[in-house]
């Protein structure tokens, strides 16, 4: 009989707030999150919706209530939201980062990967990095392809260009010499 009651003392020792904690540290978390729910209680003022959104949002945006005893402060703010007539549409799911179920914590809502997406994700890894790779060597190819070949092109045209009016120049002299040395031989000035 004595071995019950010592159990039931110890657990009242990991009461707060009417929850019961398994372990000091969740009891002193839930203590810490207690006295801010109860800070902001007295010092909020629950006249306009538009506060009391910028605290919910801010509450679940940095994660700031995570045990029951702070869930239960944030499920009020929720409520007070929409008794001010705020949508609930508007107003975002609180997440609970506990997985009752499976009794283990969660560091956010995605559910827990299981072995076969892993594989099936790998193979799809790998397509992707193979795919890739090809493309990569296809364009790598295409551009020695552009380089080094005859016809102009975007990579090659300035030079092309130059070297056919050169080519053009002087194919120029060489007919006015030409021309120049048969009027020399006919005496035609």
């Amino acid at each position: 009989m004595a071995e019950t009651e010592q159990k039931t003392t110890d657990k009242r020792e990991y009461i707060v707030d009417g929850f019961s904690f398994l372990s000091e540290e969740d009891a002193a978390a839930a203590r810490e999150e207690l006295k801010k729910a109860r800070y902001l209680k007295r010092h909020l003022d629950y006249q306009g919706a538009d506060m009391i959104l910028q605290l919910y949002r801010k509450a679940l945006e940095e994660r700031s209530f995570q045990t029951p005893v702070g869930l239960a402060f944030v499920n009020e703010l929720r409520e007070r939201l929409i008794e001010e007539g705020v949508e609930e549409f508007e107003i975002e799911p609180i997440p609970v980062y506990y997985d009752v179920v499976q009794n283990k914590m969660r560091s956010g809502f995605e559910p827990e990967k299981k072995p076969e997406n892993t594989k099936k994700e790998m193979t799809k890894l790998r397509v992707s990095v193979i795919v890739n790779v090809i493309l990569v060597l296809l364009v790598a190819g295409m551009f020695f392809v552009a380089l080094t070949g005859n016809n102009p092109n975007i990579l090659n045209y300035r030079n092309a260009i130059l070297n056919e009016y050169a080519a053009w120049e002087q194919e120029l002299t060489d007919r006015e010499n030409v021309v120049r040395e048969r009027e020399q031989e006919l005496g035609i000035e």
